[in-house]
């Protein structure tokens, strides 16, 4: 029986594993897959806490829906049913500037009129059209040149460096606007404007609902191990990865022991796949330790219904930087979802880190609540004592798709082709967003599962 050896037990790897599976069971193939998971449980960076009637997320708390890889790995997980859409409130979104929360409307009399910007850079907005498109051979953009080009650096400093804090937790200056924003590039090139791209679009593509599980999100890489008709190993930590004439071979820290595969897909951080491809291939593991992952800090704070009179009812806020908060931006997520709280209760989560504050990691719990209890303060003027808190690190956390990405991303996929059997997928390469990772697996897991087939001579029927 082939045997299939998936390291990492996050999102993408679990949707390999089940993707493969499916793949080989409908070419009639008996197919082994293994998941080895370093930690003690699934879900990578989808960890869902539940606490005194709190339900926190460590890590994503939604994805968009929309994407037929995310439908059918909801109905092979058993999930349809515990979907659950956001409230039409999370449609709000905020912007903290000028010493106060500013509503993003979205019509050009509202935004005029919510102060986030001047007369003078909503004149320089407005001219956009007019802008010439870039050169064809221009060099790798970053998103804050991007829109400073085209819509002014006011835009860019106000709306659009808020919302790379908010996507990558990550520095638009430094950002590659065509790794990480590769729809805003297609506007340009495709219609010579944003403006005219977005009107001509109107009405034929979607961006989604915004969604997440009764349970969490972590329900979905748990249910995904219960019913994906794969094994998985916790506590199995990867110490290398070696190839020989006809198959591959991982051997286990703990245990020193070697497992032996057909095929390996490797759906880990890319530090750690980087260290994993050093032995197969250098060129490529430089160009994944390349990529940097900055720590975040998740401070979780729930409050009672007297709260209400302070924090409005949407989405959340962006702090743009200089307005002298080391936060990031709050999400406010009994406003987005059922189930997040106690009757009643609101729940603040504040982010801190990213690439603009890459120090955090150096505070102590206690001295990051004070600071995101300090900073709510005086963000809503809440002064009221929690009834909840929690904190959760990721001392490594969204990849941060610099200039250059899209060349990394080519070396990791040439050396890819050149090594059969071998695959890499998960949220370093191709996308960061929990949909993203997902449907790159379940991608990945179709196309080895059909290559295992192939090779066993079932062919592709």
């Amino acid at each position: 029986m082939p045997r299939l050896v998936i390291v990492g037990g996050g999102v993408a790897g679990l949707a390999a594993a089940w993707a493969a599976t499916d793949a080989a069971r409908q070419r009639g193939l008996p197919l082994e897959v293994m998941v080895l998971e370093r930690g003690g449980e699934v879900g990578g960076k989808a960890r869902s806490i539940f606490s005194d009637g709190w339900l926190v997320e460590g890590g994503p708390s939604g994805f968009l829906d929309g994407r037929p890889e995310m439908a059918r790995l909801i109905a092979g997980a058993g999930l349809t049913d515990d979907v659950v859409i956001a409230r039409e409130t999370a449609k709000r979104r905020f912007i903290y500037r000028g010493g106060r929360l500013r509503e993003i409307v979205p019509s050009p009399f509202g935004f005029a009129r919510s102060g986030i910007l001047s007369p003078v850079g909503m004149m320089r907005m407005m001219v956009e059209p007019f802008v010439p498109r870039a050169n064809g051979n221009a060099a790798d953009e970053t998103v804050w040149a991007f829109a400073a080009r085209r819509l002014g650096a006011e835009v860019a400093d106000r709306l659009v460096s808020p919302m790379a804090l908010g996507i990558f937790a990550g520095d638009a200056r430094r950002l590659s606007l065509a790794a990480a924003f590769p729809r805003m590039e297609a506007l340009e090139r495709e219609h010579g404007s944003l403006i005219r791209g977005l009107i001509a679009r109107r009405g034929k593509t979607s961006t989604g609902q915004l969604t997440s599980f009764r349970g969490g999100m972590q329900s979905l890489p748990q249910a995904l191990v219960a019913r994906g008709g794969f094994a998985v190993r916790c506590h199995a930590t990867v110490a290398s990865l070696r190839r020989s004439d006809a198959s591959w071979s991982v051997t286990l820290a703990e245990t020193d022991e070697t497992i032996t595969a057909d095929a390996v897909v490797l759906a880990t951080e890319p530090w750690v796949t980087a260290e994993l491809m050093e032995p197969v291939d250098a060129h490529a593991a430089r160009a994944l330790a390349a990529i940097p992952c900055p720590p975040i800090a998740v401070v979780a704070l729930g409050f009672g219904p007297e709260a209400r009179a302070r924090v409005p009812d949407g989405f959340g806020v962006l702090i743009a930087r200089g307005e002298g908060f080391r936060m990031l931006g709050n999400l406010w997520e009994t406003s987005l979802y059922p189930g997040r709280g106690p009757e009643g209760g609101i729940m603040i989560r504040a982010m801190f880190g990213g690439a603009v504050d890459p120090t955090i990691g150096e505070l102590s719990d206690d001295a990051l609540l004070s600071t995101a209890r300090a900073e709510i303060r005086r963000l809503y003027g809440l002064d009221l004592e929690p009834q909840f808190s929690a904190v959760v690190r990721v001392p490594r956390a969204i990849p941060q798709y610099e200039q250059g990405h899209r060349d990394r991303v080519a070396v990791v996929e040439q050396a890819l082709a050149a090594l059969p059997g071998l695959a890499i997928t998960g949220f370093g390469l191709r996308g960061v967003a929990f949909a993203d990772a997902a449907s790159d697996g379940v991608r990945t897991g179709e196309r080895v599962g059909a290559w295992l087939a192939m090779r066993s001579g079932i062919g592709a029927n």
